[in-house]
């Protein structure tokens, strides 16, 4: 791995055993520097993973669950006696434990999940903390409910957490590292503007427009905001129409003219929890679970569009009780929320990490692959009618290629596009959201990205490519 490598990964671990010690400071008022060190440690845990995938990740691993016990031991301290976070003290010393024999997360799906897991449950646990400590405590998304229907408590916590500012700025910050690392491995300037783009939407479209801006209580009325779509900051009222409507029209005319990439890979939230390379190198599921298996190829098999319509038609559905509740024809609300928030809350701040969480089971991107983003698919729909496609300079190439890195790149799976080189030389295909990793992989430089830059060129007589 070389000596750089293995500076980082000892920094990393020193730095995880500081953030353990830190956890004392929940004493105090400055608990929130805790959690934000405690953030940052987890997302240079998930580097250093990568950065030994060759090899055991029980180190890392062991670390994970000692900062996981960390964030535990602070937020029960908040809940009853504050002294209980200097228990975080000798809890730093369990770094001197031989770590755990267990084999590198991409040849054990249970290593993996287990990673995942441990380090969402730490972010949960830090967001609430560090919203306790900035005054901006995050509530249940739906109330609580009864003992017996603890099931429900735990969606409406976890749901409440995710869908906090607390939560975009302490998980953000923990990726920071993490999509940084992967920006210094792109070779393509492109690409690197791409992820550039991407990290400046999560910080500024995604966090900090809607959230700490001077213009967060209007941006429901500003047409391309609902980032999101229908329900992101209400129910379908009729003073918001134009935001609404403006954001479908804004968001479709930019994905017809270059591809669903400008949502899938940039603007959403997604792409950011996605594309660092430890969550990157989970593409791996793709290719061995049982579920990824399914997902792999551009075809759209009968149950991704029969997922696709339900949950387009559960959306709709909810978007006409809406308005019709605005309207004063009809009054309904799910769990006292209305129908469009109750279906954005559910999925994109609880059912998204559920299948985020089960990667090493469903393969990476399921977002994408099993049609379960109304958003995304929306979006994909206009980029597909659209100019965008990727296109080789040389067909010929693609055919006596004996590694065929394009497909092993994808991280969506579409391990057929070779073939398309071959025959037409361009592949299309509805879930191709531009990431580029075959573009960055290909070791023959060949592959390029189509769009209405393009067609633009050439229909005033510039170089086609």
């Amino acid at each position: 791995m070389g000596a750089n490598s293995s500076l980082f990964t000892l920094f990393s671990r020193y730095f995880s055993l500081a953030a353990v010690a830190m956890g004392s400071l929940t004493a105090t008022s400055l608990g929130w520097i805790y959690a934000l060190i405690a953030g940052i440690s987890l997302g240079l845990l998930m580097n250093s993973a990568y950065i030994n995938r060759n090899k055991g990740t029980g180190e890392e691993l062991k670390l994970e669950l000692t900062l996981l016990a960390s964030s535990f031991i602070a937020l029960v301290s908040l809940l009853t006696l504050r002294y209980l976070s200097l228990l975080d003290l000798p809890l730093a010393l369990t770094f001197v434990i031989k770590a755990p024999q267990v084999k590198s997360y991409i040849r054990d799906r249970r290593v993996a999940f287990t990673f995942l897991v441990t380090s969402f449950a730490s972010f949960l646990s830090l967001s609430y903390l560090f919203g306790f400590f900035t005054g901006n405590t995050p509530s249940p998304a739906f109330g609580l409910f009864p003992v017996y229907l603890f099931p429900f408590d735990l969606i409406s916590i976890v749901a409440g957490i995710t869908g906090s500012s607390n939560f975009s700025v302490v998980f953000g910050l923990g990726l920071l590292t993490v999509v940084l690392y992967k920006m210094k491995e792109i070779k393509k300037l492109s690409n690197r503007v791409r992820m550039g783009l991407m990290l400046l939407a999560y910080f500024v479209y995604s966090t900090y427009i809607p959230d700490f801006s001077p213009i967060s209580s209007s941006v429901q009325y500003i047409p391309y905001m609902w980032f999101n779509g229908l329900g992101t900051y209400g129910g379908i009222e009729p003073s918001l129409l134009v935001g609404i409507l403006g954001t479908f029209a804004v968001t479709s005319a930019i994905s017809y003219m270059f591809g669903s990439r400008q949502i899938c890979s940039v603007t959403c939230t997604a792409p950011y929890m996605l594309q660092g390379p430890f969550m990157d190198s989970m593409k791996r599921y793709n290719r061995t679970s049982t579920l990824g298996r399914k997902t792999l190829t551009s075809r759209l098999a009968t149950w991704y569009k029969a997922i696709m319509w339900a949950t387009w038609s559960s959306l709709l559905a909810a978007a006409i009780l809406s308005y019709l509740n605005y309207l004063g024809v009809t009054d309904v609300s799910i769990l006292g929320n209305d129908p469009t928030v109750f279906y954005v809350i559910l999925y994109f701040n609880f059912l998204w990490y559920v299948q985020f969480l089960l990667m090493p089971y469903f393969g990476n991107y399921a977002c994408v692959n099993h049609g379960i983003c109304t958003w995304g698919s929306f979006n994909q729909l206009f980029g597909y009618l659209g100019p965008f496609k990727l296109k080789v300079k040389d067909p010929s190439t693609c055919l006596t290629c004996k590694t065929v890195d394009c497909a092993k790149a994808c991280p969506v799976g579409l391990t057929d596009m070779r073939s398309s080189f071959i025959k037409k030389g361009e592949f299309k295909s509805f879930k191709c959201i531009g990431v580029g990793e075959c573009i960055d992989d290909c070791p023959h430089d060949n592959i390029f990205i189509y769009d209405i830059r393009n067609v633009v060129k050439e229909r005033l007589g510039f170089n086609k490519i």
